[in-house]
C-alpha cells in the first residue's frame, strides 16, 4: 500500500462528554475530537494520530493530571508531543489542547486504537470529568521480505537480477526478430577439394614442382575426408592399396593414384618442365572432381 494511501483522509469525531457551566467562572464547554491521517498504511510506513481537547475559557480553566496512555494491539507510539494555544480575549477566548502521536506498525492486519479516557479538573472548583474518544482503525499490510528493501529503494541483489532478466529478455527478443541466417552449408569433399585446388593454382602459377607439392596435399585429404584414409608419413603408392577397400570404380582408383605417385615424384624432380604444364594439368584434375560433386 505506501505512500499511494498518503491521502489527506482525517477521521474525527468529536465526543462532548460533558456541557457545563461553573458559576461565576465563565467556562463554558469542552469537547475532544480525534484525527487520523490514514485508514490504510504499509508496514514501514507511520500514521499521524491527533487528539484534541477544545474549551471556552482561558489556558488554566482546566488541568490534566494523568498521561493521555494511547492503547493499540498493532500499532505503537513511536513519537508524542503536545501543546496548548489560545484565542480571542475574556468571554470569547478559546482554548485548544492538542496531543500528537507519531504510530508505527508492530503487526500487520487490521489494527484498532483503543477509545482514549482523558480525565480533567476544572478550575477552581476541583471538579472533576472525563471525556472519551471513538476507537478507530487502520489497515496493516504485510511486511516488504528484507532483500527489497535498501533505505527505501531495491537492494542490489534485486537490482541485478532485473538487470540479468531485462538483458536476457532484450536477446530473447533479438533472436526472435534479427533477420534469420542461411544455415552453414556442408560441403562434399569434391567441392572442398577445388576449392583448395585453386588457391595452389594461384600461388603456384607456371612452377609445376610448387604446384605438385600443393596437389599430393589436396590429394592426401581429399582421401582424407571422402574414405578416411590417412597417407601421413606413407608413400603414395600405399593410396592404390587403401583406395582398393573402400573405391568400387576401377577408373577413380587409378587416376587418383597415378596423380599422388607423379606428385610426390616431380615435387621433388630436379628437371623442368613443359610449358603450360601447370595449367594443363590443374584443368586435368579440375575436370575430374567437378564430375565428382
Amino acid at each position: 500500500m505506501g505512500n499511494r494511501y498518503r491521502h489527506t483522509l482525517l477521521t474525527t469525531v468529536a465526543v462532548i462528554s460533558a456541557l457545563w457551566l461553573a458559576p461565576g467562572t465563565g467556562q463554558g464547554a469542552i469537547s475532544v475530537s480525534q484525527s487520523i491521517d490514514r485508514t490504510e498504511m504499509a508496514f514501514e510506513d507511520t500514521a499521524d494520530f491527533q487528539v484534541v481537547v477544545s474549551w471556552s475559557g482561558p489556558a488554566h480553566a482546566y488541568r490534566f493530571e494523568k498521561a493521555f496512555r494511547l492503547q493499540s494491539d498493532r500499532l505503537k507510539v513511536a513519537r508524542f508531543s503536545s501543546s496548548v494555544r489560545s484565542t480571542g480575549a475574556g468571554p470569547d477566548e478559546i482554548t485548544t489542547k492538542i496531543f500528537e502521536y507519531r504510530l508505527a506498525p508492530v503487526l500487520s492486519g487490521v489494527a484498532t486504537i483503543e477509545p482514549l479516557v482523558i480525565q480533567y479538573v476544572a478550575w477552581p472548583d476541583s471538579l472533576v470529568g472525563e471525556l472519551v474518544t471513538d476507537p478507530l482503525t487502520v489497515a496493516v499490510a504485510e511486511p516488504v521480505p528484507a532483500e527489497l528493501r535498501q533505505e527505501g529503494g531495491i537492494s542490489g541483489g534485486w537490482i541485478a537480477l532485473v538487470a540479468v532478466l531485462v538483458i536476457g529478455a532484450g536477446v530473447g527478443l533479438y533472436a526472435v526478430f534479427k533477420p534469420k541466417v542461411a544455415g552453414e552449408v556442408v560441403k562434399s569433399p569434391a567441392v572442398s577439394f577445388l576449392e583448395e585446388l585453386e588457391l595452389v593454382r594461384k600461388d603456384s602459377g607456371m612452377d609445376l614442382k610448387k604446384f605438385q607439392t600443393g596437389l599430393y596435399r589436396c590429394l592426401e585429404g581429399y582421401l582424407r575426408a571422402r574414405y578416411g584414409i590417412d597417407l601421413s608419413g606413407r608413400p603414395a603408392s600405399a593410396a592404390a592399396t587403401e583406395l582398393e577397400k573402400v573405391e568400387p570404380s576401377d577408373s577413380v582408383r587409378g587416376t587418383l593414384s597415378d596423380w599422388l605417385t607423379r606428385a610426390e615424384r616431380e615435387k621433388f624432380s630436379p628437371l623442368a618442365a613443359a610449358p603450360g604444364e601447370v595449367p594443363r594439368l590443374e584443368a586435368e584434375v579440375r575436370s575430374f572432381f567437378e564430375k565428382l560433386k
